[in-house]
């Protein structure tokens, strides 16, 4: 009976030590492949470093418009439309898998804590205000992601995903591909291929 209760504990502690590595490993392997793609960017050219860092801080610094005036910020900096597209559906598939991943976890850090608590609300707040969302699943997070409007992108489409209990990946999914869409759109208005007049 004792041997049958130290395997028990030792079993659980050992499942214990496996969860613990897992949730390290989800929060290193997105900061990892960022930490990749600075290094080669660095390593590339430091003015092309330069460029895309100023199209990240665009970006990430305006919550509200920052995916709209990111486009015309990096065309103008001379960065090839293609390499624009892809850069910044990576940045979002990036964050999006941190926060898929950790969002229970990233509470907890300090800094991005609080990052992760606004990106939450604003995830709540687009929830009540564009129901629609909940109720066509995958292509409503999609087409959520797509539209350039506040409360809406990678971060809030990542939460949007969890709280309405979409899979992981189902979610990860539905906001690259609202991320590449919105990103080609915008590229593709900017440049006059399309017009929405």
């Amino acid at each position: 009976m004792i041997r049958e209760m130290e395997m028990t504990v030792r079993e659980k502690i050992k499942i214990v030590n496996q969860m613990n590595k897992i949730a390290l490993a989800k929060v290193i392997i997105p900061l990892a492949v960022a930490g990749a793609l600075v290094i080669f960017l660095l390593l590339l050219e430091p003015e092309i470093f330069g460029k895309y860092l100023a199209v990240f801080s665009v970006y990430s610094l305006m919550p509200i418009v920052g995916s709209v005036t990111s486009i015309p910020t990096g065309l103008g900096l001379g960065i090839p439309p293609v390499s624009l597209i892809s850069f910044i559906t990576f940045t979002d598939a990036v964050f999006a898998l941190f926060l898929i991943w950790n969002f229970d976890y990233a509470k907890k850090i300090p800094g991005i804590g609080e990052l992760v608590e606004r990106v939450g609300e604003s995830g709540e707040k687009a929830l009540i205000k564009y129901k629609w969302a909940k109720r066509f699943g995958f292509i409503g997070l999609v087409a959520f992601v797509i539209s350039p409007l506040q409360w809406t992108g990678a971060g809030a489409g990542s939460i949007v995903g969890r709280l309405i209990g979409m899979p992981s990946l189902m979610t990860w999914l539905a906001v690259i591909i609202g991320t590449f869409i919105r990103s080609t759109i915008l590229t593709l208005i900017y440049l006059g291929v399309v017009s929405i007049f």
